[in-house]
Order: structure tokens, then sequence, then C-alpha cells
């Protein structure tokens, strides 16, 4: 059980006519940085880092593999703390932290195929049987009809049997509140609709965002404003009746600590693929079990990252405890993708009635199609 090899990929995929943009960035190709831990017995597990893929390549490859040779794999406390005290001078948040979640992820999985269990049972066993998910979506395009567009969206997931919607917003405040009408008409009443601004807004713009959207029946803000504006969340959550949530650009339990103790935000986005892996996940959901703070995975990225994702929503605790607990709402990224559709072999995520029901693989249940993988690697 003894780490042997560490291998690095980094895969892309060009969208062309397929480009998107959020409010700080277009996308004209979806790169990414897959990590496989290999075993002096031959098994394999896989993580990825979340961000830019050559940067988290090198540090991995350069940094951190070398620590891992010989490494028992059930370590993996001890790894991370290695690994994170190795850069922790200059590397408390970013890729250093990135680059740690993959190799936290892809021992998981490890531990999983020895075990033969899957890693929601490893992390303390699953509190449910379903997990509701969230089409993310509605980003903007090179159109001349950018509402026409986000309606056929909007139909396309209905169609699909999604109960509940992501939009992106932050390209403007009086755009903003018009689109959020056309997609809130587009659905209808029953289904949840969340707005997420990618950190585009000061506090005060996006408070009249949120006071103009309230009548849609909102279910979350998200990043309205700056991940190191504390104060500037605190405003826009004592302004509005929305719920603000935030956090998939925060790293860590030391940068978590920070959010809930400032109670900033309502609904906590851990990632498991960027603040540190399911490790630090447990710890996050810990602290926020405490303060009563609801949590709900983010996501994005390939197959390994929504597997990795949908264990640590099928294990997280309910925020809080009840007989009637709330449903946790799962982050299912519709942006194109192959890697996250089309690469892995073992499984592929279905709706029942709108639901993903609990997986019963062991690990992370990830079988790379390497073919694919070969076929998109940048060398």
């Amino acid at each position: 059980m003894k780490i042997k090899e560490v291998k690095t990929y980094i895969v892309s995929q060009k969208l062309g006519e397929q480009s998107f943009c959020y409010s700080q960035a277009w996308y004209n190709t979806r790169t990414l940085m897959l990590l496989e831990i290999i075993t002096e017995d031959g098994v394999y597990g896989f993580g990825e880092a979340f961000g830019n893929a050559f940067v988290n390549k090198a540090i991995i490859d350069n940094v951190y593999a070398p620590k891992l040779i010989g490494q028992h794999i059930f370590d993996s406390e001890k790894i991370w703390d290695e690994l994170y005290n190795t850069l922790r001078d200059n590397g408390q948040k970013g890729s250093c932290i990135q680059a740690i979640s993959a190799v936290d992820n892809a021992l998981w999985d490890l531990k999983g195929k020895y075990t033969h269990l899957p890693v929601y049972q490893l992390l303390g066993g699953a509190r449910r049987d379903k997990i509701l998910p969230y089409a993310t979506g509605f980003y903007h395009t090179k159109t001349d009809n950018q509402e026409a567009l986000l309606v056929e969206e909007a139909h396309k997931y209905l169609t699909a049997g999604f109960k509940a919607m992501k939009m992106k917003i932050g390209f403007g405040i009086e755009n903003d509140i018009q689109m959020v009408k056309t997609v809130r008409e587009a659905i209808g009443p029953d289904i949840k609709l969340m707005v997420d601004a990618n950190h585009a807004y000061t506090a005060m713009a996006a408070i009249k965002i949120a006071q103009a959207i309230e009548k849609y029946d909102i279910t979350w803000f998200e990043e309205p404003v700056i991940p190191e504006d504390i104060g500037g969340y605190k405003e826009v959550k004592a302004a509005t009746s929305i719920p603000i949530a935030g956090g998939e650009a925060e790293f860590t339990r030391y940068g978590f600590k920070r959010f809930i103790d400032e109670r900033c935000v309502d609904i906590l986005q851990p990632d498991c693929s960027i603040m540190g892996g399911l490790s630090e996940a447990q710890k996050i959901f810990s602290m926020a079990k405490i303060a009563n703070t609801q949590c709900y995975p983010h996501v994005w990225g390939s197959a390994i990252a929504l597997q990795t994702g949908m264990h640590a929503a099928f294990a997280m605790p309910d925020f809080p405890e009840s007989l009637n607990p709330g449903e946790v709402l799962f982050e299912y990224d519709r942006t194109p993708n192959i890697f996250r559709d089309e690469m892995n072999l073992l499984y592929q995520v279905t709706l029942k009635d709108g639901y993903i029901e609990k997986p019963e693989f062991e690990g992370l249940g990830f079988e790379p199609d390497r073919d694919l993988i070969a076929k998109h690697l940048v060398k």
C-alpha cells in the first residue's frame, strides 16, 4: 500500500463556437490537471486540482511528488500536514493548496479501492440516499440575443428533469435584474433558482441587485463581492432576505474559520478540488456544524471532481440535524466538458425524478478513459 509513482496529466478541450464567459473571463478551452497515484501493488487512485493546470502540475511534479514516494496511502493526514508545511510560509492559499487537494483526493480513492468501499463510507457513512443536483449554466456567449438563449437553456434543463438551477450574473446591474426576471418566468415558480456573480460587484451594487430580485424567490446569491471583502459580505447579508453564499475561492480550515467566525455568509461552499481535499472538507464541515452554518459542495471540473464532490455531499452532516433535514443541493455544471461527460468509464451521473441516487462503487467510482486522456493530453 505504499506509493510507487505519481503522474500528472494536463488535458485540454478547445470549445470553439461553444465558448462562454462569466463575469471575470472567457472560457475558450477546458484545461484541467489530473493526478494519478500508483502503489507498489499497481493499484491507482485519481484526483484533480482546480485552477491553473500548469502551475499545479509544476508544484506536484517538483515539490510534492518526491515526498510522496514510499509513503503509505493510509497515512493521508500525516501526508497532508507534511505537504502543507513544505510550502506553508508562502503557500497558505492558491495553487499550493489546490495541488494538495488532488493528492488528498487520490489517496481517498486508493483507500476506497483497498478496502473495497465507497469513499463516503470511509468518511463516516452516507447520511442520505439521494442529493438534489442543480444545473449550473446560463453563462453568456457571443450572441445578439442572450435573453432568448437563456430561455432556451432553461427549457433544456426542465426537460432534463432538474428541480434547481443556478445562473450567472455579474454583467451589469440592470442586465442582471432583467435576466433573472427572464429565467424565473421561463422556469416557473416551483424550480429553485440561484444566482452567482463570481465576485463582480461592490457591496453597494450587490445590495441593489439583491433587493431588486428578492421577489423572484432566489435560493441564494453567490459570491456577490470579492472573497477578501468580509465586511462587504456582511453588508450584503444584512441588507437582503436572500441567503448569501460563498467560499469557493477560500482555502483550508484556516480560511473557512474566518468565514464561519465572521458569520458573513449563510451558506458555505467548499470545493474539494480547491480547498485541500476531502480530508480538509471533513474539518470544515465540523466547524460549520458547530456554528450551525449550512454547507453545500461547490464543484467545477472533470468527472473526478464531480465524483469527489458527490462523496462529500453524501457523507456531510445535516445543517441542522432534525427529523426532517433539508435536502443537500449539489452543483452539476452543464457547460461543455468532455472530461466530465465522457472520461469516466465506470459511472455516469443520471437523474431519477430530479435527484442523484447514492452510487455503490468502491473508491471515488472513477475508471479513466485513458484513450480520451491521451487524445487531449497537453505535452
